[in-house]
């Protein structure tokens, strides 16, 4: 007996590739769009990062994390040393890889399903090269506003961990093992050479289909410039980037790139939610804080911009 929801799936995928074979301009444009925003802002980017940091987490990086007496923020948040080596990991790796993290945990038992939802929720960081070097410099052509913008995301998950900090029963089994990998430097280079680039076409399939999906969308509806830009923020996070770059006001423009890095986009959610899949994990629960923290903190930070630009237009008539 087919299940309603596959039947659904089904029918869904079918009238997608039906809209596909009648758009056909549209799928092309919409590809090519997609490769040349991978291969002239994200694969120069982000490639050198991510073999680097695979490497520092093969020989060990964690482990080192381990040991920093971060009493504080444990406090504060109500985290464990293992949630925080999951959390520190997730910055310097970019989502979804906090999900990667967090199966591991969860498979070894190190932490429990109700720690790994809060931790999920306030592990969702974007990469920091990319927002520093795609959206910073490339899109606001200033390294400052991406350091603002990956600042204010950073603030967003900590006010979103002091808000969730629910007590729980810490598991204090060490996560980092503490043998270093003794890998050749070459076999190490070469494997995270294979695992980034398997990594970015993921990348690249995600963004490909999100791109196709917006563009009939956009094909049929028609959205103009800020609608397209909000949708595309829903869906997936690179093409939204993009999007957002064409706005020309300022304060929308950061704005909506704050609601986009903040919320992550379905795509990276759904990335997250395949890894996850075999434990239940509340996603909907998720997805909703994401998106009223995203809403709320980009609306606020509108209103702070438009202040102050009547702040200093009002002291330039003084």
């Amino acid at each position: 007996m087919i299940k309603k929801k596959n039947l659904f799936l089904i029918i869904t995928l079918i009238i997608f590739e039906l809209l596909i074979l009648f758009n056909s301009k549209v799928l092309i444009n919409s590809t090519k769009d997609a490769l040349n925003l991978f291969i002239n802002k994200l694969f120069i980017s982000l490639f050198p990062f991510f073999v680097l940091n695979k490497i520092l987490i093969n020989y060990n990086l964690q482990g080192y994390l381990s040991k920093l007496k971060l009493n504080i923020i444990n406090k504060t948040l109500n985290i464990s040393n293992n949630d925080l080596t999951i959390i520190i990991l997730s910055l310097l790796s970019g989502m979804p890889s906090n999900a990667e993290y967090i199966k591991d945990a969860l498979n070894n038992k190190i932490i429990n399903i109700k720690e790994a939802e809060r931790i999920l929720l306030i592990s969702f960081f974007p990469s920091p090269v990319f927002v520093i070097t795609v959206i910073g410099y490339l899109n606001f052509n200033s390294i400052k506003i991406g350091i603002i913008l990956l600042l204010i995301v950073y603030l967003s998950n900590f006010i979103l961990g002091i808000i969730t900090r629910n007590k729980y029963k810490v598991n204090k089994k060490n996560i980092i093992p503490e043998n270093i990998i003794n890998n050749k430097f070459m076999v190490v280079l070469k494997d995270s050479i294979i695992s980034s680039i398997n990594s970015l076409i993921i990348i690249l399939g995600n963004l490909v289909i999100f791109s196709i999906i917006l563009g009939i969308i956009n094909n049929y509806l028609n959205l103009n410039i800020i609608q397209n830009s909000i949708l595309s923020s829903l869906l997936e996070l690179t093409n939204a980037t993009k999007k957002v770059s064409f706005i020309t006001n300022f304060n929308i423009k950061f704005s909506l790139n704050l609601f986009a890095l903040i919320f992550s986009g379905f795509s990276i959610l759904s990335q997250a939610s395949s890894i996850l899949s075999e434990y239940n994990i509340n996603f909907k629960k998720i997805i909703l804080y994401k998106l009223i923290t995203a809403s709320v903190i980009s609306f606020v930070s509108l209103i702070l911009l438009n202040f102050l630009n009547h702040l200093c237009l009002l002291y330039s008539l003084f």
